[in-house]
């Protein structure tokens, strides 16, 4: 089964980043014949080779970060002392400059023909260079006496600039190693981009899509700044094309990412503040963008792009910890993943791209390993993918199997119900038969002139009622009522209503001549008799019931029939019951009765296309009839 340690799982994750950056630094480090490392800055970029020759210079270890800038930065290499190698003098030693986004680089060597060594950069065509190689190659002559070489440095992108001099063996050795792992890592994010894009094409998973174009973004800037664009970039293609290309995916890696992210983070219910922070910083790709190309600015648009890195894992961080989605677990849809990993992932990521964005602004000391840190968070970000997809697709199997156990419970319980609703359908249809047959006998055999033969009749009657009423109810609840609309004068309909009712002289109605309606007559029979039955048997006692027509009208579009009576001893029903099933109020237990006929009335007026609704006024019980339109 799956079971996710958190340290465990962020543990493994760190070993892993760890191992390849390690791995990615030069392993022949200790061959590098660089002795001493210095800079200056030229701020008027006016300076000459000879001139900086005699200024006083800082000195700096590993990888010089100077940030964005317009000034020029001359660098200065002390080469310990190299016995010649048989050969061509040029092909001895080999200076190596990384990454290979710089734009311009000029090599003076005291041993060069006129000081030039050479001339790279992003803004030369690598098919210039007389080495070829994933990196800035510039070949050295070798030399017993230690000297001092000098890099003129200026570039539009950030300014860190990692060097080696190394013997043409060594090199070889090197380019190896960078070629071995650098496809490792191009394989790995080809792989997820693959797997992301796959996935959403079978199952239409945003996050899983947007993870696939998120790597492909990752991929192209990789291939730009691991230097396989120069190995492989035709020479009828300018290398400002290659420039370009390459700040563009930067900004759109950035951007992709982001908005990946803000994604995977939604599922987790963040607050709306974070979710409209991040959507601000992925809408800076057009802002970038902007500056670029229209405002011809990238060295602002590169140093805003590398600002939103720096902020954006904060941000992440702060969305991540403030999410209410593991305090409000939804039981049908839990988090993807527990809270302890997606934090502990966001930390790992705050701390990778820190280190690989605050060199890149220059505001710390870079190491050798900070330039490829970036791609490193590729790494991880799809490892916490591939866990996320497989921990949902675990919990979803898991609620799927609870869910088809439920739809078997519900399946059985509900064949258990009909079965129980077939007996008593079937004892309901044998007892009426059983009882109206002999109530029939009796009510033609009793004699009219006998003592108590009304209140016997009367008793007859509404026992009659009670399983006619049971009936109905039941044949409403199985749909067995059907519609048989037809033309009637509802007008006869209701004189006929009142004189099946139990006391028709204390009905006064108020109708029109003539009331055409489109509608089923019994069933609209069956309301009007419940409705009077229910008024003579609730009603004070020898007090009026009101029957009264309104006709339609330009503020009521719709014909209406009152039915009202005075309050009886049974007292007022409860507005919000009493159109439920077997209600009755409390004053009415006495009176024969079932809590069925307003119940009756409400669903067959629902069904006859109108309604009905109680509607007290005054001392008056009143039921509003709102009746289908006339014809």
């Amino acid at each position: 089964m799956y079971k996710f340690k958190g340290i465990k799982f962020l543990t493994w994750v760190a070993w892993l980043i760890g191992f390849w950056l390690q791995s990615v630094t030069p392993a022949f480090a200790g061959q590098d014949l660089i002795t001493e490392r210095a800079w200056l800055e030229d701020s008027t970029g006016q300076l000459q080779w000879p001139q900086v020759q005699s200024r006083e210079t800082t000195p700096y270890e590993g990888v010089l970060s100077k940030g964005f800038g317009d000034s020029v930065v001359w660098v200065r290499l002390r080469i310990a002392g190299t016995a010649a190698n048989p050969g061509p003098v040029q092909d001895d030693l080999v200076l190596r400059i990384r990454p290979v986004y710089l734009d311009d680089i000029q090599v003076f060597d005291p041993a060069a023909p006129n000081g030039m060594a050479g001339r790279t950069g992003d803004t030369h065509h690598p098919s210039a260079s007389s080495l070829k190689g994933m990196a800035f190659l510039v070949p050295l002559a070798a030399n017993e006496q230690p000297r001092d070489i000098w890099l003129r440095v200026t570039s539009t992108s950030t300014r860190q600039l990692s060097t080696t001099v190394v013997r043409e063996p060594d090199l070889l050795n090197l380019v190896q190693t960078d070629h071995l792992l650098f496809a490792l890592y191009v394989g790995l994010v080809s792989i997820f981009s693959l797997w992301g894009i796959t996935h959403w094409l079978f199952t239409k998973e945003k996050v899983a899509g947007l993870f696939g174009l998120k790597q492909l973004a990752a991929l192209i800037y990789a291939l730009c700044v691991l230097g396989y664009m120069r190995i492989f970039w035709p020479q009828s293609w300018s290398a400002h094309s290659l420039d370009l290309l390459s700040s563009l995916f930067s900004m759109v890696a950035t951007s992709a990412g982001i908005y990946f992210h803000l994604v995977f983070l939604s599922e987790f219910k963040p607050r709306l503040w974070t979710l409209w922070a991040l959507r601000l910083l992925a809408g800076m790709l057009f802002v970038n963008l902007s500056l670029f190309f229209v405002f011809d600015m990238p060295r602002l648009a590169l140093q805003i792009n590398l600002s939103t890195v720096l902020i954006t894992p904060v941000v992440l961080l702060i969305a991540a910890l403030l999410a209410r989605g593991w305090r409000e677990q939804d039981s049908l849809n839990p988090p993807a993943l527990p809270r302890r990993i997606v934090i502990g992932f966001y930390s790992l990521l705050l701390l990778i791209l820190a280190v690989a964005s605050l060199p890149g602004l220059g505001l710390t000391k870079g190491a050798e390993i900070a330039i490829y840190l970036v791609q490193a968070h590729g790494l991880a970000s799809g490892f916490l993918v591939l866990l996320m997809l497989q921990y949902r697709a675990y919990v979803r199997q898991k609620h799927q199997q609870q869910a088809q156990q439920q739809l078997e419970r519900l399946h059985l319980q509900a064949e258990q119900d009909r079965l129980a609703r077939q007996e008593q359908e079937q004892l309901l249809t044998m007892l009426t038969h059983e009882l109206k047959t002999p109530l029939a006998t009796m009510h033609m055999r009793l004699d009219p002139g006998s003592k108590g033969a009304l209140d016997i009749k009367r008793a007859i009657r509404e026992m009659n009622a009670v399983i006619e009423r049971c009936l109905q109810s039941t044949q409403l609840g199985d749909q067995g009522l059907q519609i048989h609309a037809s033309h009637v004068d509802l007008v006869a309909m209701l004189h006929d209503a009142v004189a099946a009712c139990p006391a028709p002289e204390r009905v006064h109605v108020n109708l029109p001549a003539q009331w055409p309606l489109l509608t089923d007559p019994q069933l609209l029979f069956i309301v009007i008799s419940n409705l009077l039955e229910n008024a003579c048997k609730y009603a004070a006692p020898d007090t009026p019931i009101q029957m009264e027509a309104l006709q339609a009208t330009d503020t009521h579009p719709v014909e209406r029939l009152l039915i009202s009576n005075t309050v009886g001893k049974s007292g007022w029903p409860d507005r919000e019951k009493v159109f439920g099933k077997y209600y009755r109020t409390p004053g009415a237990q006495r009176q024969a009765g079932t809590g069925l006929g307003l119940f009756l009335v409400r669903n067959l007026m629902h069904k006859l296309g109108g309604r009905v609704d109680y509607d007290p006024f005054g001392e008056q019980v009143r039921f509003v009839l709102t009746l289908p339109k006339g014809t």
